[in-house]
């Protein structure tokens, strides 16, 4: 049985759509101002759209788009490495020849200029170097309330896990234990969750059962509302894991309660 694929909150954030759409408008700048500065010739855009300037010009900002919306590791360093070209070859030409910049020249350099600041100072430069931090594409997190345990150094302890996704859950320490009972976790200790992961009837394609290596990534404080809360990632996960807990967030998506209670 075929599951459509999960989609998640992919929604890139709105500084990205706005410098690509910068670069993407920048042959049109260069076209409009050869308008102006020749009195609306359309000769002369042929002959300026034509030549080795324009066609460079034109790969260079729309190239640039490309990368900066893409957002990956190559990407960035193709941008690095497009954005040192153009600001050299540019700031060169404005001090070999300042008389022949326009307004439009100095504004695509100054953009082109300012992009590579933004990137690398920003906050924008998490995702870009590491593409695991991309908060638009993270997966789907399903809130519900189903008993699990956590096992670690070879005690088990009953918990309530609280969400789920394809990455990883938060649990809290069951109610039918006991403070005492806490798990005593360090961060980075490895864990094994295991939980039933049917939302309904038992079928061979879901089996009830999951249990999953996992590691420890974050503890609620005492005073925290949420006591005895853990944080967990999973650990790489065989097929035959992925299968089933993606067939499980997807079946639970599809109903009226999510966590299938």
């Amino acid at each position: 049985m075929s599951v459509p694929p999960l989609q998640g909150y992919r929604k890139k954030p709105r500084a990205i759509l706005v410098i690509a759409l910068g670069f993407l408008v920048i042959p049109a700048a260069l076209m409009l101002q050869t308008l102006f500065l020749t009195g609306g010739s359309w000769q002369a855009l042929g002959a300026v759209m034509s030549s080795r300037y324009f066609l460079q010009e034109w790969w260079l900002s729309w190239s640039a788009a490309a990368a900066v919306a893409i957002v990956s590791r190559w990407s960035f360093a193709y941008l690095l490495l497009l954005s040192g070209y153009v600001l050299i070859t540019k700031l060169g030409h404005l001090t070999s020849h300042p008389h022949l910049e326009t307004p439009v020249s100095l504004c695509i350099t100054a953009f082109w200029f300012s992009v590579a600041l933004l990137l690398l100072g920003s906050s924008l430069k998490a995702p870009y170097l590491n593409p695991k931090l991309r908060w638009w594409t993270r997966p789907i997190r399903l809130s519900l309330c189903r008993h699990a345990a956590v096992s670690v150094r070879g005690t088990t302890i009953p918990v309530a896990v609280l969400n789920l996704s394809r990455g990883g859950a938060f649990v809290t320490l069951d109610e039918s234990a006991t403070a005492s009972q806490a798990p005593p976790c360090r961060l980075g200790e490895s864990v094994e969750l295991t939980m039933d992961l049917t939302p309904g009837k038992q079928t061979p394609e879901l089996p009830a059962q999951f249990s999953v290596r996992a590691q420890l990534v974050w503890m609620s404080k005492p005073d925290s509302p949420y006591r005895h809360g853990l944080g967990i990632r999973f650990l790489p996960l065989s097929r035959a894991q992925q299968r089933q807990l993606h067939r499980y967030l997807h079946a639970a998506r599809q109903t009226a309660s999510p966590a299938g209670v």
